[in-house]
């Protein structure tokens, strides 16, 4: 019965610049009262899910992951230790749970957890260096001002013989450094991944482990612009399908989410009138979106700046919005 199973099971399809890192048979529900469902767990470097024969039955991204602990739960006439996963439902209102019984709950426990809820700050970055030589403080810190780095930009800014000595310097120096300060290693190479403060993909490098930096986390640049009986604006918002972007209005402000399994957005724009969520229309090219939105007549306009303060640096986007006319 086994061996039938094997052969009509087929292998999940992952997207672009997807990568498993651990995968084993496994089950889970969603509600306490409801039975287990079996399948193969899969952790890649976006998601989490629950693969059945031919299709995908749950998973989650990782950036929707808020919580994880080990607890006790009944499985066939015994108890077992289920992995408990807290998480954002679609649109990032809503959290649920969800248990998991997988073999190796433990590796499976500390590897959802570094990918997901590890953040790593300065703090963290000074107790780990204090563990270090000079070489391998150059390179936490070179990583940690840029975000990322090739092993051919490291072994250039140690002067390294090759890049088997940078290697080594990662994974026999600093890691263990981090996992005995920290808990958890500190560097990881990705072959391919979107850089949050850009959006663009970058390429073989080294990142820091977990989520973005903490100090790395910026509001998305605006504008808003006043056109008589319309407001435009306009957005970055990079590395996201345009079937992924929601809107709504609420009278004086803007409410965007924008989901992909890279990465997340969610900001609250306030309005300088009151406008009709009705009269609303949008276009998304090259990383810039503009949305249209009609003012309510007779509506009065506060003056822009007086809502933006700050938050009006040169922007980026108008050269690439010239593009696009």
């Amino acid at each position: 019965m086994r061996t039938q199973i094997a052969k009509m099971r087929k292998e999940p399809e992952l997207f672009e610049n997807e990568e498993a890192i651990l995968t084993n048979p496994g089950f889970y529900k969603d509600n306490l009262r409801s039975g287990w469902k079996s399948g193969y767990l899969y952790l890649t470097n976006f998601r989490l899910f629950l693969w059945q024969l031919t299709r995908i039955i749950f998973q989650i991204s990782l950036e929707d992951i808020t919580g994880i602990n080990i607890e006790r739960r009944g499985f066939i006439l015994r108890s077992k230790d289920a992995l408990c996963l807290s998480f954002l439902r679609s649109g990032g209102e809503e959290v649920s749970r969800v248990w998991i019984i997988v073999k190796d709950i433990e590796t499976w426990e500390k590897k959802i957890f570094e990918r997901s809820l590890v953040q790593i700050d300065q703090e963290a970055i000074d107790r780990i260096s204090l563990e270090l030589d000079p070489e391998s403080q150059m390179i936490v810190t070179y990583i940690w001002q840029n975000r990322f780095a090739t092993i051919e930009e490291l072994a250039a800014l140690c002067d390294a013989p090759s890049h088997m000595d940078i290697l080594l310097k990662i994974k026999e120096v600093i890691n263990p450094a981090a996992e005995k300060t920290i808990g958890y290693p500190l560097l990881v190479f990705e072959k391919s991944k979107i850089d949050p403060e850009t959006g663009k993909k970058i390429l073989f490098c080294w990142w820091l482990i977990g989520g973005e930096r903490i100090e790395a986390r910026r509001g998305t640049l605006f504008d808003v612009f006043d056109e008589g009986e319309y407001l435009r604006i306009i957005m970055e918002l990079f590395g996201i399908n345009e079937k992924n972007i929601q809107l709504k209005v609420n009278e004086d402000k803007l409410i965007i989410h924008a989901n992909s399994l890279e990465r997340k957005y969610q900001e609250e724009i306030p309005l300088p009138a009151r406008v009709n969520s009705n009269g609303l229309s949008k276009e998304y090219r090259n990383g810039i979106l503009e949305v249209r939105l009609e003012k309510f007549p007779g509506s009065y306009c506060e003056p822009v700046g007086a809502l933006q303060e700050d938050r009006r640096p040169e922007r980026a986007w108008q050269s690439r919005l010239e593009k696009t006319k």
